[in-house]
């Protein structure tokens, strides 16, 4: 019926009063209650059964827009009037709202309200609203408890998330830090203690897998061992601190010299013993008289020169580890014999 007027000539042979009768009686079959709004004057006409909806007498409230402000929830009302004002300024098709009604005793009831122009003037002015109100109450409030519900589940699920990723994170930290710890410990059983380079133990370790290495592969390997030469000298005449002291400077010396593939321990006392993986017997020795020379420049403040004696032997396939080192033994035994030397076994 929008965009003209209800007239004689909508529904022919029938006056306007009939007319109007029947679309009350046409709406009144739809919907709860019905209210006619005279643009022109602000006078707002409401059905029996609009007020018998809300618990009022009949045309027990004023008959025009401001009754709204009376009746719409405090809460739905500047949500109602915005759907209202866009179907007056033409930005919205049709005008619907859901919403809070008072009733007489003061509770709020949920309606649908639907309303259209039936009536234009001369330059296409609304003159005339006519609109339809359902008591929607029950549904309404089965929807938001719904809804209620929903939500109530979302952040349930949110806070189970969220615990599950807090526990998740927590047995994540708690793994690396028993990982942390298992590597502390792997490193510290395999160090020694003074110097801060492998010890005896982790050395074993990794002439056994450069031994199958070689077995498997071919990849040449050599080994250094070199002793500290009168070394006793220097712990009875200075002390064990000053002994001490030599050894980690020693160490850190010879570290410089190497690479991070070579493994470099403490085999005891004042020895120790380095491996060498993808390096022949004459890099071996040369490696050896460069250390030599090394040791010999170390100022530990000594009123003697620090020298070494050296022994260097290559891994051999048919050659089991143990063998290996006891004939490296026995080369820096013969070293010794000779003092500040280099000895190929």
């Amino acid at each position: 019926m929008e965009g003209r007027k209800i007239t004689d000539s909508t529904y022919p042979g029938a006056s306007q009063e009939a007319v109007e009768r029947t679309l009350r009686f046409a709406l009144e079959i739809v919907s709860d209650g019905i209210w006619d709004w005279n643009i022109r004057t602000d006078h707002v006409k409401r059905s029996p059964g609009w007020y018998s909806m809300l618990g009022y007498a009949v045309d027990g409230l004023s008959e025009n827009v401001a009754t709204w402000h009376e009746v719409i929830h405090p809460d739905d009302f500047e949500r109602v009037m915005r759907g209202f004002q866009a179907y007056l300024d033409g930005t919205q098709p049709l005008y619907a709202e859901e919403y809070r009604c008072r009733c007489h005793n003061g509770d709020y009831l949920w309606v649908s309200d639907h309303g259209r122009f039936v009536e234009f003037d001369e330059e296409g002015r609304a003159t005339r609203m006519i609109g339809a109100h359902r008591n929607i109450h029950e549904r309404k409030l089965a929807e938001l408890a719904l809804q209620q519900k929903n939500q109530e589940l979302l952040e349930l699920n949110r806070t189970l998330e969220d615990l599950v990723a807090a526990r998740t994170e927590a047995l994540q930290q708690a793994n690396r830090a028993l990982a942390e710890q298992a590597a502390l410990a792997l490193r510290l059983s395999e160090t020694d203690p003074l110097t801060q380079v492998a010890n005896r133990r982790c050395f074993e370790r990794q002439v056994q897998a450069e031994w199958h290495r070689l077995q498997r592969h071919g990849h040449p390997c050599a080994l250094l061992m070199f002793d500290l030469d009168h070394f006793k000298r220097i712990n009875d005449r200075l002390g064990h601190p000053a002994g001490d002291r030599v050894l980690v400077a020693v160490a850190e010396a010879v570290r410089q010299d190497l690479r991070e593939v070579d493994c470099f321990a403490r085999w005891g006392g004042e020895e120790f013993v380095v491996l060498l993986p993808d390096t022949d017997a004459g890099a071996a020795l040369s490696l050896a008289e460069r250390l030599r020379l090394t040791l010999r420049r170390i100022d530990a403040a000594l009123p003697m020169l620090l020298i070494a004696s050296f022994a260097v032997g290559a891994m051999c396939p048919g050659e089991d580890p143990v063998a290996l080192i006891r004939r490296l033994d026995d080369a820096l035994y013969l070293a010794k014999q000779q003092r500040d030397c280099v000895v190929v076994c």
